[in-house]
């Protein structure tokens, strides 16, 4: 195998991490979801302890290119490949955390005034994955024009961000015995519109390996 044959293969496997790397953490957010949909704390428990697979899967990859930079010495393109790997890596890993917040709201609001306002955050939660999923293909494919696509769906999640943060005051103000949970309930809407910031980063990320320049998406 040539060497430059043998670089290749070594850049096909770090992507291949980090598209399993964001299977893992698309997995994660559906199932704390679906916990949350269902009362499950058994289910939001197990989102809650394989977190630690997403940080182990986030230390390989960075170890990956460590090794990708230090011993075959990449320019260019290649290079800049390497280095948005690292930073989607560091964006999935937060997400990964936003799931397990979201799995340790179960327990909180479960049979609460707030369980109504389930419904919307997992329309929320499904866009953000949709937009994560995306994202990566815009990533594996080289196509800077389909992630700059995906981050301007970054303004939908902030719209119904919005729109769930009315709902849980509307809430709050008509069960004042329920306050602690209707603040547990604003944080968890802002892990959500977080997710859509993070992959805005990605995309952003993205558009540079291709570009060869940083550019800002949604500013």
């Amino acid at each position: 195998m040539s060497g430059r044959t043998h670089f290749q293969e070594l850049m096909k496997t770090m992507r291949q991490s980090v598209l399993k790397m964001a299977a893992v953490v698309e997995e994660a957010m559906n199932k704390a979801v679906a916990a949350l949909s269902a009362k499950d704390e058994e289910l939001a428990r197990e989102v809650i302890e394989n977190d630690r697979v997403i940080d182990e899967m986030q230390i390989s990859i960075e170890d990956q290119c460590a090794v990708l930079i230090a011993t075959e010495q990449p320019v260019a393109t290649d290079l800049r490949d390497i280095l948005t790997a690292i930073k989607l890596a560091a964006d999935l890993e937060r997400i990964g955390d936003h799931a397990r917040h979201l799995a340790r709201a179960v327990a909180k609001i479960g049979d609460s005034p707030y369980f109504q306002v389930v419904p919307h955050i997992e329309k929320m939660a499904a866009r953000g994955v949709g937009m994560v999923h995306d994202a990566l293909t815009a990533f594996v494919e080289h196509n800077a024009d389909q992630a700059r696509e995906v981050a301007a769906r970054d303004d939908e999640i902030d719209n119904m961000y919005k729109t769930l943060h009315r709902q849980v005051l509307d809430i709050m103000e008509n069960n004042p015995g329920t306050m602690d949970r209707g603040i547990d309930l604003m944080f968890l809407a802002r892990f959500l519109e977080r997710l859509g910031d993070h992959v805005t980063n990605m995309c952003e990320w993205i558009v540079y390996s291709r570009r060869g320049t940083h550019i800002e998406l949604n500013p």
